[in-house]
């Protein structure tokens, strides 16, 4: 297994216009991915809060483990097999982030230097995109399907000399494509990742956000050979701006994610890690069944207003949890003279050129989120962009 032998900061993007700008107050916004704040446990932030503050102070207002608190470790490794998978196993080890983000950028320093190849899904998460890019990588699209990654492609890539340093997937309700990866193929990546050596980075903060169907094993319970490390946040299923995330490692990859967390901040906010612990530890079944309940209501409104409005030959894909629907139109329409109609319109969706390795000039897709939408917004966004569909498409 490589490690880089260096790091480099990374710098968030400046361009925002990969979103349409035309804001006014008829503007239908579905193109911000973000939690819900009705979706937020408010009370049993402040109460856990109080208490803290109230019994024990220092340990919030004090410095902490650069690991993270060995209480809210434990908490996390327990909520993560819970459901009887050893998704956390006697070797591992579990550092806490500052979100889930920096994880992912944590990965990149970990195994790559300058020029080295990092294998993402075709399209993938911009952030992600932007991390590779900025420490130095390269990332390289493998194509997707509708049950993941497409596995030829996956080993072709893997087999490349010279050979990619890191593989980066979102296996459940992907972002942007809200595309589950199948069981088999997350045996089958697993199987890949050992036979040639490269680590697997396993982005799954939308897991406990399933609303239809059945959980799968984490990418990471299919590892009999260490190869997966596993990264999520409480940002979905508690709130975003906790920033408190976690990565889940066994061996040498978890010490070095121990250590390079330890270089790269002196610990995570002491306040977001106990309460986010304390809400866990107290048991979160019914504020995560409220959330699967909501986005269930506003994904399954805005697939029905699809299969109403669209045109024939515009395709969509169906999630089974998550907050993000792919639209792809025909390879005949003018993607740009379409976003700007949408932009003229005054509806905000993602460009779907933004989540694409190679830049994604010939990308006819684009990302609708949602998760912040009204019923309202979502049925008259969906049609206006079904009237669309129809004047673009032959």
């Amino acid at each position: 297994m490589y490690f880089s032998k260096k790091a480099q900061p990374f710098f968030l993007p400046k361009d925002q216009s990969y979103i349409n700008n035309k804001n006014s107050p008829e503007t239908i916004r579905l193109s911000i991915g973000n939690p819900p704040p009705d979706g937020f446990p408010v009370s049993r932030i402040r109460e856990a809060s109080r208490q803290i503050l109230e019994g024990d102070p220092n340990s919030v207002l004090n410095y902490s483990e650069a690991a993270g608190m060995e209480s809210l470790r434990q908490t996390v490794a327990a909520f993560l097999n819970r459901r009887g998978d050893a998704v956390v196993g006697p070797d591992d080890k579990i550092t806490i982030t500052t979100g889930g983000q920096q994880a992912i950028t944590l990965a990149v320093q970990l195994f790559c230097d300058d020029g080295d190849v990092v294998l993402v899904e075709e399209p993938t998460f911009m952030v992600a995109l932007d991390i590779v890019r900025s420490l130095g990588a390269t990332p390289l699209g493998v194509k997707m399907e509708e049950d993941g990654v497409d596995l030829e492609d996956l080993e072709r890539k893997m087999a490349m000399t010279p050979k990619p340093r890191l593989l980066y997937i979102i296996p459940d309700f992907q972002n942007p494509t809200g595309i589950t990866m199948s069981e088999k193929k997350r045996r089958e990546v697993c199987r890949l990742a050992y036979k040639y050596g490269i680590p697997v980075l396993e982005d799954n903060p939308y897991y406990e956000l399933r609303f239809s169907g059945d959980f799968l094993p984490f990418v990471k319970c299919c590892d009999e050979h260490g190869m997966v490390a596993l990264t999520s946040s409480m940002s979905k299923i508690i709130a975003p701006g906790m920033r408190t995330g976690y990565v889940v490692a066994g061996g040498k990859m978890g010490e070095g994610f121990e250590k390079l967390k330890t270089a790269s901040d002196f610990h995570s906010n002491s306040w977001a890690q106990r309460v986010c612990g304390a809400i866990m530890a107290e048991g979160m079944e019914k504020e995560l069944e409220g959330l699967r309940a909501l986005y269930r209501d506003r994904g399954g409104l805005m697939v029905s207003c699809l299969e109403k409005y669209l045109h024939p030959d515009a395709a969509f894909t169906r999630p089974e949890g998550g907050m993000f629907i792919w639209v792809t139109l025909p390879e005949y329409v003018d993607m740009k003279a379409f976003l700007a109609a949408l932009n003229e319109n005054h509806v905000q969706v993602v460009a779907g050129s933004l989540f694409m390795a190679d830049g994604g000039a010939n990308c006819r897709s684009f990302r609708l989120s949602y998760s912040l939408a009204t019923e309202e917004d979502i049925e008259r966004g969906a049609r206006i962009i079904g009237e669309l569909t129809h004047r673009f498409c032959k």
